[in-house]
C-alpha cells in the first residue's frame, strides 16, 4: 500500500498541474526534478523498514539417518541426500552418522554446512582421556550431525547417559541466521539422540541426558532463543517428554502423535522438533515426511516464525 501510494503521488506531480508554490528562483520542472528523487530515497527507506518487520521463518529437520542405510538392506547416502534436499530445511539434526567422512559427504551431496559429533572411539577409548590429548578425527565414530544453510559456530559435544551398552552423546551450535534477515540473530541449535532400552535404567538415564544438556548448552544470559531435534527413544507421553516441558520445551500446540517408526508402517513417535521459550517461537507447522525406505525413521519436519525479543 505504501508503495502504491507513493508511485501514485509521483506519477501525479509528473504528469499533473503542480499546486504547491516553489522558491521564485526554481521553474516547474527543476522542482520536479528535486522531489522526485526524495520520494523514490523516501520509498527505499520504507520498503527497508518493511523487509525488517517481516517475520523471520525458518524449516528444522530431525532425521536419524541409520548410518544411511534404508529399509532394503542397501546403504545409499545419495538417497538420503535427495530426501533432504526434496525437503529444503534450513537446519537438519542428524542422529546415527557413522563418522566425519560421511557428515562430510552429506554436506556436499546437500550443498550445506556441516558438522560431526561423535559418540564414541574405535579403539582404546580411554588411552587418550589418560593422556589428556585429543582424539584423531579417525578414530571418532558413530554419532550425530548438523546440517546448515547458514554458518555457525561449533560449541562441543558432550556425553549423555546410557544404561544400554551403546554411547550417545548431543553437540551444539550457535547458528547465525543473518543472511534471513537485516539484523545479526543467533540461535542456539542442539542435537542428540537418548538412550533405547525399555527398562527403567534406560528412563532414568534419559531424564539424566536432560540436565545434562541444560547444564552444558543452555546458557541464559547469551542465548535466548534454541531448537533442540533428536531420536530421544520416547513417546508424547512418556516422563522424560515431561521433564522437557517443565524446562521450557515445547513441540508446538498439535495435540496428535506423529508416528515415525518404523519407516515403512510407523506406530510410534520417539524424534522430535522442540523450541524454548515459548515467548520467542511460533510453531506454524509440524509435519512428518512420508519416505518410507531411506531410513527404518521417518524424518519430523518443523516450520518456525522467529517472534522479535530482547
Amino acid at each position: 500500500m505504501i508503495r502504491l501510494g507513493v508511485q501514485t503521488f509521483i506519477n501525479y506531480i509528473w504528469k499533473k498541474e503542480v499546486t504547491f508554490k516553489v522558491p521564485m528562483f526554481l521553474d516547474k520542472m527543476n522542482a520536479k526534478k528535486i522531489i522526485v528523487p526524495l520520494l523514490l530515497i523516501f520509498l527505499c527507506r520504507t520498503d527497508g523498514i518493511l523487509a525488517q518487520e517481516a517475520p523471520l521463518t525458518i524449516k528444522v529437520l530431525s532425521y536419524n539417518i541409520h548410518y544411511g542405510v534404508g529399509m532394503d538392506g542397501k546403504k545409499d547416502l545419495k538417497r538420503i541426500a535427495g530426501v533432504i534436499n526434496t525437503i529444503n530445511p534450513d537446519i537438519v539434526g542428524l542422529q546415527e552418522v557413522k563418522d566425519s567422512t560421511m557428515m562430510a559427504a552429506l554436506g556436499q551431496l546437500t550443498n550445506m554446512h556441516n558438522v560431526f559429533g561423535a559418540s564414541t572411539e574405535k579403539e582404546m577409548p580411554n588411552l587418550y582421556r589418560l593422556l589428556d590429548i585429543p582424539v584423531p578425527d579417525s578414530q571418532l565414530h558413530y554419532g550425530d550431525g548438523i546440517l546448515s544453510k547458514y554458518p555457525f559456530d561449533y560449541v562441543g559435544n558432550v556425553s549423555i547417559p546410557s544404561a544400554s551398552s551403546s554411547r550417545y552423546e548431543a553437540m551444539c551450535i550457535n547458528v547465525d541466521l543473518s543472511k534471513k534477515s537485516s539484523e545479526k540473530i543467533m540461535v542456539r541449535f542442539i542435537t542428540t539422540h537418548f538412550d533405547y532400552l525399555n527398562t527403567i535404567g534406560s528412563q532414568m538415564a534419559r531424564n539424566a541426558a536432560v540436565e545434562v544438556i541444560e547444564a552444558a548448552f543452555i546458557t541464559k544470559d547469551s542465548y535466548k532463543a534454541y531448537i533442540m531435534t533428536g531420536d530421544l527413544n520416547a513417546t508424547p507421553e512418556s516422563e522424560v517428554l515431561n521433564v522437557l516441558e517443565h524446562k521450557g520445551w515445547q513441540k508446538g500446540d498439535f495435540d496428535e502423535e506423529l508416528p515415525t517408526v518404523p519407516s515403512n508402517a510407523p506406530r510410534k513417535q520417539i524424534d522430535y522438533v522442540l523450541v524454548r521459550p515459548k515467548e520467542r517461537w511460533k510453531v506454524i507447522d509440524v509435519r512428518v515426511i512420508d519416505e518410507p525406505m531411506a531410513s527404518d525413521h521417518l524424518p519430523i519436519l518443523m516450520t518456525l516464525e522467529l517472534i522479535p525479543g530482547d
